[in-house]
């Protein structure tokens, strides 16, 4: 019986060490678990729709699911998780939903990037202001001046040479009006022709100088951009 005690008192012995150990083993796995921080959350990426004209955006990530939204291209969307080929996003309005991975891009599509510089282009007229517009407008009047010398000059040519006076008799011509010097020709005129011909080489020339004048002043002043 002396031999047989100790077997039975070993096995009492080794079952209560080990109802002993597993609580504290349970505990030493829980208390790791608690203590540990939770992972913060992932910050939503943006993203935009590609050059697909509609796409879908569903309740659930499944494509049968209800329909809640539908976005355009280059419309902004913020995407919160991923589930295979689906993605749930969070829509400029507030709204939340899923749609195709394969339709949505990190890049802003061309019609984005068309938009932006379609903003910050300047508007290719320059404005006028008020000291413009009088400008412009003696500048205008200066020209018709000019035009109207022309034409006056072009009437003279064009009205009959008077004949020749008989021998003996004398006529005096009326004096004409003092010339600029700069654009008489060198040897004087003679006769009625010489001196219509005269005018209108000044006047031509006068003519020609304030219109390239104008062009000039114009262009200068709205950087080459041609409004008269």
């Amino acid at each position: 019986m002396k031999y047989s005690a100790t077997p039975r008192c070993l096995l009492i012995a080794t079952a209560s060490l080990l109802a002993a150990t597993l609580p504290l083993a349970g505990v030493a796995q829980e208390i790791p678990a608690s203590e540990t921080p939770a992972a913060p959350a992932p910050t939503p990426e943006k993203r935009f729709v590609s050059d697909k004209l509609v796409l879908n955006v569903y309740a659930e990530p499944d494509q049968g699911s209800e329909r809640v939204a539908t976005i355009q291209t280059g419309d902004s969307v913020e995407e919160l998780e991923r589930s295979g080929n689906l993605v749930r996003v969070r829509l400029e309005d507030g709204r939340e939903g899923w749609v195709g991975a394969n339709y949505l891009t990190s890049d802003e599509p061309a019609i984005v990037r068309l938009r932006e510089l379609q903003r910050q282009q300047p508007s290719a007229a320059p404005r006028v202001d008020k000291a413009s517009l009088e400008e412009i407008a003696q500048l205008k009047k200066e020209n018709g001046a000019l035009r109207g010398q022309v034409s006056e000059l072009q009437a003279r040519i064009a009205a009959p040479v008077a004949p020749p006076p008989p021998q003996g008799e004398t006529i005096v011509a009326a004096p004409e009006p003092p010339l600029q010097a700069a654009v008489l020709p060198t040897t004087a005129p003679t006769g009625v022709v010489g001196w219509v011909v005269a005018l209108l080489v000044v006047g031509a020339v006068s003519f020609a100088g304030g219109y390239q004048t104008l062009a000039r002043r114009l262009r200068k002043k709205f950087g080459g951009l041609k409004i008269y």
